[in-house]
């Protein structure tokens, strides 16, 4: 027996196998000493649903990438003008920017963010209904309308998808943290 083991230790397999040839048999290296080793430090965290915040935010990331693609469609589709006499451009600039802004908001920290994501449903839903209230007129009306509905239904869904998985799990983030402060 080793005259360095303390009694507890003897139950338990050494963590490190000890020398079998030399001057340091029986011996085991210094940093292999089990009490400088913290015990859960192996142990994977005990979260039912792991990068929650990641699952949280990647709604928000594609809310994003639509308000990318409404700044770029008026390169692609040819926009008409509206009853108001302005061009239908200048209503996928506008929700596209603040998509872009409310998105990459509440894709970064989906959890603090909760009024982003209820703008968000307000601009998915100017989205549905500005072709109907601008009244878009002119040859390719039905492509700008038909792609300002459905980005503004797609929107509206990862929101409300978004808004979701945010409002289950912000409470369990915050018991978490606050049971993290409680160990330290």
């Amino acid at each position: 027996m080793n005259p360095r083991r303390r009694t507890g230790e003897q139950s338990r397999p050494p963590m490190v196998p000890e020398e079998q040839y030399g001057p340091w048999k029986g011996m085991r290296p210094p940093h292999t000493n089990p009490s400088a080793v913290p015990a859960d430090r192996y142990q994977r965290p005990s979260r039912p649903v792991p990068f929650r915040d990641v699952l949280a935010g990647f709604p928000s990331a594609m809310v994003f990438l639509s308000g990318v693609w409404l700044l770029v469609v008026p390169f692609l589709i040819e926009h008409p003008g509206t009853a108001a006499g302005v061009n239908a451009v200048w209503n996928d600039v506008g929700a596209g920017l603040v998509l872009v802004v409310l998105g990459a908001t509440r894709a970064v920290s989906p959890f603090s963010t909760l009024w982003a994501g209820w703008l968000t449903l307000l601009v998915g839903g100017w989205l549905i209904a500005a072709p109907y209230v601008l009244g878009y007129r002119g040859g390719d009306a039905a492509g700008a309308t038909a792609n300002d509905v459905v980005v503004g239904a797609v929107v509206i869904g990862l929101t409300v998808v978004s808004l979701v998985l945010s409002l289950r799990w912000r409470g369990a983030e915050s018991t978490r943290r606050e049971g993290e402060g409680e160990r330290e």
